[in-house]
């Protein structure tokens, strides 16, 4: 298929190929999330199983007309009891997404996390791989990790690195380019990141991250701007045209999502990866764009 380079693209795409996966949302009450989901299902990508307690759903919009068939209330009062039985569903195979709703992430985590009952698989990393949408880019930018992990290791950040590039595949990127990022191009020795940056590189040389173009360290000029990075005179196949961010902790990656949505209308929608099934994990205060993007992503993924 053709590379998806705008949410727009995304949704064209799902709703072109005709065929809605079951998303499993646990404690499916607040506002945002259900006008999402809703919005999901009216174009014909999902099919909503709804799990919380009824009496407490927030939105306006799900009774005012006949409810779609292909969105199923079950009705459990305790947040836990919800959430355990979302995650219940995925892990029989009866969904095949795993949504939060308005549940604690810690409760949502712990359920993934059941050795027994839970939905990642022994060895596994569980990451947070996000999808931006800038309006002066030329397409989507993936990232990781702005969620999950605090300051990741050699084995983490390898692991990012792979989920990444498998969700690039799926958006049709064929050899996704890699941007390793730090604050300048120089592979200052005294950041204690660093020599996993050089130990990723020579893996990347090795063949061992298959057919993608890979860089690094670079700032961010040199990976999204080819005219400012351009003048740096650094040469890099990457310049430019990134299409894979891996930010050094998840504070930098955070804070750089946040202030792109805050001052340039940026959208963003982003999974938790490593699991067996897509896992839609967003906070209450993301716009119901945000959640509705989160869905289309994992639908392709899943």
């Amino acid at each position: 298929m053709e590379s998806i380079s705008s949410f727009a693209e995304l949704t064209a795409h799902l709703t072109s190929v005709n065929c809605r996966k079951r998303l499993a949302v646990a404690n499916a009450v607040d506002t945002h999330t259900l006008d999402a989901v809703l919005r999901a299902v009216d174009l014909g990508i999902v099919e909503a199983f709804l799990i919380g307690d009824v009496a407490s759903i927030e939105s306006p919009h799900l009774f005012e007309q006949n409810l779609s068939p292909f969105i199923h209330i079950i009705d459990i009062p305790e947040v836990h009891e919800a959430t355990l039985e979302a995650v219940r569903m995925v892990k029989s195979c009866e969904a095949d997404i795993l949504m939060k709703g308005l549940v604690n992430t810690d409760v949502l985590l712990r359920a993934i996390l059941d050795k027994e009952k839970g939905i990642l698989p022994a060895g596994n990393v569980l990451t947070y791989n996000a999808a931006m949408e800038i309006p002066n880019y030329h397409k989507l930018i993936f990232f990781s990790d702005p969620v999950v992990i605090p300051s990741p290791n050699l084995v983490q950040r390898t692991a990012m690195i792979r989920y990444a590039i498998a969700t690039a595949y799926k958006f049709g990127i064929k050899k996704p380019k890699v941007a390793l990022i730090h604050a300048t191009e120089i592979a200052n020795p005294k950041i204690h990141y660093m020599q996993d940056y050089l130990d990723i590189m020579q893996m990347w040389r090795n063949g061992e991250f298959g057919d993608v173009i890979m860089d690094g360290p670079l700032d961010i000029f040199l990976a999204l701007d080819k005219e400012r990075g351009g003048i740096k005179n650094v040469p890099s196949p990457v310049l430019g045209d990134a299409d894979i961010l891996i930010f050094p902790n998840f504070e930098s990656a955070n804070i750089f999502y946040k202030g792109l949505a805050l001052f340039a209308g940026v959208q963003m929608g982003g999974l938790l990866q490593g699991t067996e099934k897509p896992v839609v994990l967003t906070s209450r205060s993301e716009s119901v764009d945000s959640k509705f993007y989160s869905i289309a992503m994992a639908c392709v993924l899943s």
